[in-house]
C-alpha cells in the first residue's frame, strides 16, 4: 500500500496545476426532418413534395468546452459542423469540416473574446430581431438569404441576399459582454491579403436590449472586398412583449459598391407576432419584405409565413406552417414563376 501510494503521489506531480482546474466537454446537435409541398417548382407550374432536412432548426453536431482558470476567468472553445439528414452528408460544398462554428477564446465577468470561424454580429442581431428567431432558415431571407435569387452579376460582386453582410466571417476577432440587459459586440476580420491590410476586411460594431417590456437591437458593418471594393450594411430593429405576445420588427439593408456598374443594394423590411398559448403550444406570424436595386433594374420578394410550433419538451417539438412567396422584377427565380405557395410538418429533437 505504501508503495502504491508513492506512485500515485510521483504520477500526480508530473502534471501541472492547470490540469486540475475544473473543465467541462458537452456533445451536443440537433436533427430536423419533415414533408414539404410546394407549388411552382418549375417553368412548367408542377408541384412537388419532398423530404426536408433541418427546415425547422439547422441540423448540427457540436462540440463545446469550458475549462475554469481561476479568478473568474475561463477557457472556452465550441467546433460545429452541419449535415443533411435526408443523405447523412455534410451541409458544405467547400470541404469544411467545422463549416458552422471553429472558434476559441477567453471569458469572464468582462465579456468573452473569441477568434474562429464564427456567426457575424449581424447575422446575431437580426436572429435577435426576427420574430422567428431564425427557425425556416431554408425559407426565410434573414440568416443566409434563402429564397432570394439575386442577379449574378450582384453576387459575383459581393451583395449578399441576406442584406445583413453576411452569416459567418472566417479570421473573426469578436468580443461581447452582457451587462443588466444590454449586450455588446464589436468585431475585426482581417482579410490577409498580402500588402494591404484592408483588402477582404470586415469590421462590425453592434448591441442588443432585452429587459421588461422593450427590445432593441442594431449593428453596423463595413466590408472591403479582396479586389477593394466597399460592402456596408446595417440592421436595426425592435419589440414589446405583452404577456404571451412578442412583436418584433426591423430593417436591414446592404450596399455593395463596383467598378463600372455603380453601387448595388439589397434591403429587407420584416415584423411579426409570437403568441406563446400555453407552455407547450406556439404560434408566429411574419411579413417580410426583399426589395433589391441595380443598374439592370429592381426586384423584390414578398414572403409571408405562418408556423406553429407544440414542444413535447426542451429539446423535442413537432411544427408545421404554411408560407406565401411572390416575387417581382429582378427576384422573378429561373422558373420564371411570379409567386409560390407551400405547406411542411415535422419533427425537431435536440441532443
Amino acid at each position: 500500500m505504501k508503495t502504491q501510494a508513492t506512485l500515485m503521489l510521483a504520477l500526480a506531480a508530473l502534471f501541472p496545476a492547470a490540469a486540475f482546474a475544473q473543465a467541462s466537454v458537452t456533445v451536443y446537435g440537433s436533427i430536423d426532418g419533415g414533408l414539404r409541398y410546394q407549388t411552382n417548382v418549375d417553368a412548367e407550374g408542377h408541384g412537388m413534395v419532398t423530404t426536408t432536412s433541418g427546415n425547422y432548426y439547422s441540423n448540427r453536431l457540436g462540440f463545446r468546452g469550458v475549462e475554469q482558470l481561476g479568478n473568474g476567468l475561463n477557457a472556452h472553445f465550441q467546433l460545429e459542423n452541419g449535415f443533411n439528414s435526408k443523405t447523412g452528408a455534410l451541409d458544405n460544398t467547400s470541404n469544411v469540416l467545422f463549416n458552422r462554428t471553429a472558434a476559441v477564446g477567453l471569458g469572464g465577468s468582462w465579456g468573452s473574446l473569441d477568434v474562429g470561424h464564427q456567426y457575424t454580429i449581424g447575422f446575431k442581431t437580426e436572429k435577435f430581431l426576427d420574430p422567428f428567431d431564425h427557425h425556416y432558415t431554408p425559407i426565410v431571407p434573414l440568416s443566409s438569404g434563402s429564397g432570394t435569387t439575386l442577379p449574378t452579376a450582384a453576387k459575383n460582386a459581393g451583395l449578399s441576399a441576406s442584406s445583413s453582410s453576411g452569416t459567418r466571417f472566417n479570421n473573426d476577432i469578436q468580443y461581447s459582454g452582457s451587462f443588466d440587459g444590454l449586450t455588446v459586440r464589436a468585431e475585426y476580420a482581417p482579410g490577409e491579403v498580402a500588402g494591404d491590410s484592408s483588402k477582404g476586411t470586415a469590421k462590425a460594431v453592434g448591441f442588443s436590449y432585452a429587459k421588461g417590456m422593450l427590445l432593441a437591437a442594431g449593428a453596423y458593418t463595413d466590408k472591403q472586398t479582396t479586389t477593394g471594393f466597399d460592402n456596408h450594411a446595417f440592421v436595426v430593429g425592435g419589440g414589446v412583449k405583452i404577456r404571451a405576445f412578442t412583436v418584433k420588427a426591423g430593417l436591414s439593408r446592404e450596399r455593395q459598391e463596383t467598378a463600372a456598374a455603380g453601387t448595388y443594394q439589397n434591403e429587407t423590411r420584416f415584423a411579426g407576432v409570437n403568441y406563446e398559448v400555453n407552455v407547450p403550444l406556439e404560434l408566429t406570424a411574419a411579413f417580410y419584405r426583399s426589395d433589391y436595386d441595380g443598374l439592370g433594374g429592381g426586384g423584390r420578394r414578398d414572403l409571408t409565413l405562418v408556423g406553429g410550433s407544440y414542444n413535447f419538451s426542451k429539446l423535442t417539438n413537432l411544427y408545421a406552417e404554411i408560407d406565401f412567396n411572390r416575387y417581382d422584377g429582378a427576384l422573378v427565380p429561373s422558373t420564371k414563376q411570379t409567386s409560390q405557395r407551400a405547406v411542411q410538418v415535422g419533427i425537431m429533437k435536440m441532443f
